[in-house]
């Protein structure tokens, strides 16, 4: 009898013994349960997904979809400032320069692209070098802040106008772009810089830009120093294309400085460049220096292996803003240019359009007042009762012109043999 109280004790002891063993595994399984199970919508909250299911075994796996990027490139023409624009842009409270006015209303429309290039056309020499309109354009550097503080990404320096102040004007304007925090091409400080090309880059695209001049208004490039400015040269463009492509751009875009000023077709000369530009390799041109806009045409281009390329050029974007008025001279362009990388790595220029501007000139108060406004957006909001300061007479003459343009630069050009 006593054997089997004594077994039946030492049996609860065993048994006791086994489950405080057990007890502090269990506990640390169910502490970590309620730690890594969260409360109903919390992985909403702290931003973490449930793990994915894994498949099972021998079961087929559908590949994602492809990803396509996109870019969109905005381009403007001709940003100028004549005398009449300093007087309008000189606050004599603050005894300094503000041009963020002139380019107010069209601010929201530039933010709108990834990128934004225009052609800078004027010196930006310093005050020392005296600020002065036509003929011998310099500009205070508050412009170039203005134009990166309002959406621009980058400027052209290569025009007639970039030797106004001569080898250091065009060094003082690199200076005072950089320090604005601007991308530019067309001017440099030495031939190292020149070639190396200027590539913009988003949504994993890489468009390269070169930009080019007819000449410097007889100016002379100082000797051995060729580099300070690019002039078109044909075998200097396909030199600089190759190089962009060497260095990875999807797609090359080159910004000619070309035409008869106030001419609002292209002429034979302007067409034969365009044809030896896009032979060199080139998807997009762009053009200025007629100070009017002149039309856009695409192009197919073909290739050695058969194959057809889609190129664009737009032959003129007129004048951006300056003082000119009249003649179309207070007409602009912007060109909006869509790319798109499929997923085999080709890019191509997917769509285009050409929105239409104007440099409204008022005197409130007697001082002259420079705004350039994006014609469609701009009707429409005056509908909308959100232009008060526009007049009836204003409206209707903004829409007659935005039917105009919108008709203008879309009309197909004569085809003209060049060579």
């Amino acid at each position: 009898m006593m054997r089997k109280k004594q077994f039946a004790a030492l049996m609860l002891c065993v048994s006791l013994l086994l489950a405080a063993c057990a007890a502090p595994r269990q506990a640390t399984i169910e502490s970590q349960q309620q730690v890594e199970q969260p409360k109903q919508g919390e992985e909403q909250q702290s931003g973490r997904a449930e793990p994915p299911e894994q498949p099972e075994q021998g079961a087929e796996v559908t590949p994602p979809e492809p990803v396509e990027q996109r870019v969109t490139l905005m381009a403007v023409g001709d940003i100028m400032v004549h005398q009449e624009q300093l007087d309008a842009a000189w606050n004599d409270k603050s005894k300094s320069y503000d041009f963020y006015p002139f380019f107010q209303k069209v601010e929201p429309l530039l933010k709108q692209a990834d990128l934004v290039v225009g052609n800078l056309e004027t010196t930006l020499s310093g005050k020392e070098a005296k600020f002065t309109g036509y003929p011998m354009f310099n500009s205070p550097e508050s412009l170039a802040t203005t134009l990166k503080q309002v959406g621009f990404t980058a400027v052209t320096t290569a025009n007639n106008h970039s030797m106004d102040r001569r080898e250091a004007g065009v060094l003082k304007t690199i200076e005072h772009v950089e320090q604005a925090g601007l991308l530019h091409t067309g001017t440099f400080r030495s031939a190292e810089e020149r070639d190396m090309p200027l590539m913009l880059e988003k949504n994993g695209i890489k468009l390269g830009i070169a930009a080019y001049s007819y000449g410097t208004n007889g100016i002379p490039v100082p000797e051995g120093k060729p580099y300070l400015i690019n002039l078109i040269d044909q075998n200097l463009i396909r030199k600089d294309i190759a190089a962009a492509k060497t260095m990875g751009a999807d797609l090359v875009a080159v910004a000619l400085h070309f035409g008869v000023e106030y001419q609002r077709q292209p002429n034979d000369q302007q067409r034969k460049i365009v044809d030896q530009v896009f032979d060199a390799g080139a998807d997009l041109i762009i053009g200025h220096h007629p100070h009017v806009v002149q039309p856009y045409e695409w192009r197919e281009l073909p290739q050695a292996d058969g194959s057809i390329r889609k190129g664009l050029v737009i032959y003129s974007l007129g004048n951006f803003v300056s003082a000119q008025r009249g003649d179309y001279k207070d007409v602009g362009a912007i060109l909006k240019v869509v790319i798109k990388k499929g997923e085999n790595g080709n890019a191509v220029l997917e769509e285009a359009d050409v929105i239409p501007t104007y440099v409204l000139l008022t005197r409130p108060g007697g001082k002259r007042h420079y705004v350039i406004y994006p014609l469609a957006e701009t009707l429409q909001a005056y509908k909308e009762k959100k232009e008060p300061q526009l007049t009836e007479a204003n409206y209707q003459f903004m829409e007659k012109l935005l039917k105009e343009m919108t008709v203008f630069v879309a009309k197909p050009l004569a085809q003209k043999k060049t060579g």
